[in-house]
């Protein structure tokens, strides 16, 4: 069963008690023996340890991590030939 902390609303005390998932009873204070306990919130008692938590760490041994594409080559731009400019137009004489 997890334990909870629990505050007494009348002493201010706080302390530890066992209960079943999903029950909603509250306990008695066990130093001044009040019915007026709140439940405490917590952080989960969880602790990261190590190197590192990525979705690599925990990765199979049969699992093999995908494949990186080959980058493609960018296209070129086409070399454009230098022509000379086009001679101007011939004036006609009268």
């Amino acid at each position: 069963m997890p334990t909870f902390d629990f505050q007494c609303g009348k002493c201010k005390n706080v302390f530890p008690f066992s209960r079943p998932f999903g029950s909603k009873t509250k306990p008695a204070c066990p130093k001044c023996k009040s019915k007026r306990t709140e439940k405490l919130i917590a952080p989960p008692a969880i602790h990261f340890r190590g190197q590192g938590f990525y979705r690599t760490d925990s990765a199979t041994a049969s699992s093999t991590p995908p494949k990186k594409e080959a980058p493609k080559e960018k296209a070129k731009p086409k070399e454009e030939t230098k022509q000379p400019p086009p001679p101007p137009p011939e004036k006609k004489a009268d």
